[in-house]
């Protein structure tokens, strides 16, 4: 992309594609309250903040959350989120969620105020001078310090976690390790954990003896012996398969359901959330001592719209896959168009966005107007677009009023949780129970929520 290319009607920041330059590292210091005199150097592009153990900045404040912030360096700048504090993230008398701080700026968690300031003797961390690892492409610096980092750990033997958002590659780059191990000819098996019901989460992980029958389940461990296991969203395990799961990781070895002859295997797990598990830790749902184990490594992978120069090279990389033998490009006006965009789905969404495109198109070549509607205003049913009725008495129009909104929030909530009500009580704050009666109330209840269509 060019410096003329637009993101929406305004003229992108040359910035964004300029090459990289020396530049005073960013640190953000606690500077009074119980978390003075700690800070930390923005070396990696991504950090976090909290009173959990594993942030990078920790901060001993009854005050401030498990995990408070979430940081990532832009140049000599911090952009700061607050991942869902209980107290907040203060700017002076204002609260703020989202914001791009420069230095000298100074934020408020707790009782703590955290300065940005500039860090002269500080190093960032390594890049990896390629734009791609495996099948995974991205020019930001973000993914290319990733990139460094799971090249030096993919021949090593250490479990990672991956966190991120639905939708941003995890399960690609646990392939893109595989591919790159001493493992990559042998077994490798991805279990879905909101796929499995709960009651048979531990015979999938670990098998089970049917004594009457004479025979075994394997375990997706015995199957993949030799090779990795994947587990997708390993935060929603039950408590006593989380014990499980950690005596595994600690000996390599499992007893099966019903069993209790000791089998030894030779697996490397890896696993991906999509939760914050130091949050779930906190707040007593997650063994602590299972999330060290799991997160040997910890690979935090980017939304999609903190990575926004990677789009032009994802849309180039993807167009290839979606039109296979075909030749498909896309003009400069449609790649801007799909970088003003925010992606709350994330890579998986870019995808969906140019298979619809591609299959509009007319000469091979994507346009701005075959991506223009992609991702702008709501789009809901015709029942949700509609206006609301306030026609008749008051008793009736509120319970018209009611039952549209619980229709309407229960179906966006068991979308996205993929139709997981254990999942979606917790999102809601509601009893599971509860939760299954609302459903059940609105005939919502057993709707196949992975190919639902909105």
């Amino acid at each position: 992309m060019s410096e003329k290319t637009i993101r929406g009607d305004t003229a992108v920041n040359s910035a964004l594609n300029a090459p990289e330059r020396s530049y005073a590292v960013p640190r953000v210091a606690a500077v009074s309250g119980p978390g003075a005199g700690r800070a930390v150097a923005m070396t990696r592009a991504l950090a976090t903040v909290g009173r959990h153990a594993t942030n990078d900045l920790v901060i001993d404040d009854k005050r401030v959350s498990g995990v408070h912030l979430e940081l990532r360096r832009v140049g000599e700048r911090v952009h700061v989120r607050d991942a869902g504090s209980t107290n907040g993230t203060w700017l002076g008398p204002h609260r703020v969620t989202d914001i791009e701080l420069a230095v000298g700026a100074e934020l408020v968690v707790g009782d703590t105020t955290l300065r940005i300031e500039a860090d002269d003797t500080a190093t960032p961390a390594a890049v990896s001078p390629d734009e791609s690892f495996g099948e995974l492409v991205g020019a930001s610096t973000t993914m290319r310090e990733i990139f460094s980092t799971l090249d030096r750990v993919s021949k090593k033997t250490l479990s990672i976690l991956f966190q991120g958002e639905a939708g941003t590659g995890k399960e690609e780059m646990a392939r893109a390790v595989v591919a790159k191990s001493p493992r990559a000819a042998a077994p490798f098996i991805v279990v879905d954990v909101t796929s499995v019901p709960a009651a048979l989460i531990d015979t999938v992980l670990f098998g089970q003896e049917l004594p009457a029958q004479g025979g075994v389940v394997p375990s997706v461990f015995e199957s993949a012996d030799g090779g990795t296991v994947f587990i997708d969203e390993v935060g929603q395990l039950p408590a006593a398969t989380q014990s499980k799961l950690l005596r595994l990781l600690e000996r390599q070895e499992l007893t099966r359901v019903g069993g209790h002859t000791v089998t030894k295997v030779d697996v490397r797990v890896l696993a991906s959330t999509s939760h914050d598990l130091r949050n779930e830790i906190e707040h007593g749902r997650f063994r602590e001592d299972l999330y060290f184990r799991l997160a040997q490594v910890r690979i935090f992978v980017p939304a999609l719209r903190d990575r926004i120069e990677d789009i032009p090279l994802l849309c180039r990389k993807l167009l290839r896959s979606i039109a296979k033998d075909a030749t498909l490009t896309i003009e400069d006006d449609a790649v801007a168009q799909l970088v003003a965009h925010p992606w709350p789905g994330n890579v998986r969404e870019l995808r969906n966005a140019l298979e619809r495109a591609a299959a509009l198109t007319s000469d091979d070549v994507i346009h701005r107007a075959d991506v223009a509607g992609e991702g702008f205003g709501f789009r809901g049913t015709p029942d949700e677009r509609s206006p609301l009725d306030v026609s008749g008495t008051f008793k009736d129009a509120k319970e018209r009023a009611v039952e549209r909104f619980e229709s309407t929030y229960l179906s966006a909530l068991m979308r996205r949780c993929s139709g997981n009500v254990s999942l979606a009580s917790r999102e809601a704050d509601i009893a599971r129970h509860h939760l299954r009666e609302l459903l059940k109330k609105r005939e919502l209840y057993g709707v196949s929520w992975d190919k639902h269509e909105e």
